[in-house]
């Protein structure tokens, strides 16, 4: 359950006592509760850039968990979407994908997950190795780039400054929040840097685009 109203849609469906632990859940924090009469393990977490729980329940009952959490949200606005919408959400908050920006082969520094490590006088296995990647700043990094058009890239589409081949597309979509297309890629570090014009070869035909800071969007401010 995902959005500005996620955590009061659910507290809702809670005992007064769950309802206070759920709503004082930190993010990325979890507890057990009941929802909608049923035991749940519900987390302050989500792939969406926006506020929310994840519950898990058992199998057994959780159409009866979804339908009562979907009329108690009825007139709230709550609507039931798909992955597409998620993937739409989390590309517009700067967020990576696996499969997209991150891979088995992927320098965690290059795409922004450095805050991941912590190598001040720790030592553990392939710490030297990140110890190098931190300290090399080489190869491509993440970038954002948007669009003048709806017209939307996909992963693997390639960029080009002029005619030099500087990067490649690794998520693209339409952004509501913005109503334009933006993406994400990966680009020589001489052009990673904000207002940088390229343009994305999208089926054979080249589309204008700034390299612009992540994240697109974020809750707490306008869209970027």
């Amino acid at each position: 359950v995902q959005g500005p109203l996620a955590i009061e849609i659910v507290v809702g469906l809670c005992n007064t006592t769950d309802a206070d632990r759920i709503s004082r859940l930190k993010n990325y924090w979890a507890t057990l509760a009941v929802v909608a009469g049923q035991p749940a393990a519900v987390s302050r977490t989500g792939y969406t850039g926006e506020d929310g729980v994840e519950l898990v329940v058992d199998a057994r009952v959780a159409t009866a968990v979804w339908e009562a959490i979907h009329a108690a949200g009825a007139t709230r606005g709550l609507l039931a979407c798909g992955l597409g919408a998620r993937d739409t959400l989390r590309l517009e908050a700067g967020m990576p994908l696996y499969g997209h920006e991150l891979r088995e082969q992927t320098d965690p520094f290059a795409i922004g997950l450095g805050l991941a490590f912590n190598l001040n006088g720790r030592s553990f296995p392939g710490a030297d190795h990140y110890a190098a990647l931190q300290a090399r700043q080489a190869g491509r990094c993440r970038v954002g780039l948007r669009f003048d058009s709806k017209r939307s890239c996909r992963e693997g589409d390639a960029l080009l400054q002029d005619d030099r081949p500087v990067g490649v597309v690794t998520s693209g979509s339409f952004a509501p929040s913005l109503g334009t297309a933006v993406a994400m890629a990966m680009v020589d570090r001489d052009v990673a840097v904000p207002g940088t014009p390229l343009n994305a070869v999208i089926r054979d035909t080249r589309s204008p685009a700034v390299v612009t800071p992540l994240p697109f969007y974020r809750r707490d401010r306008s869209p970027a």
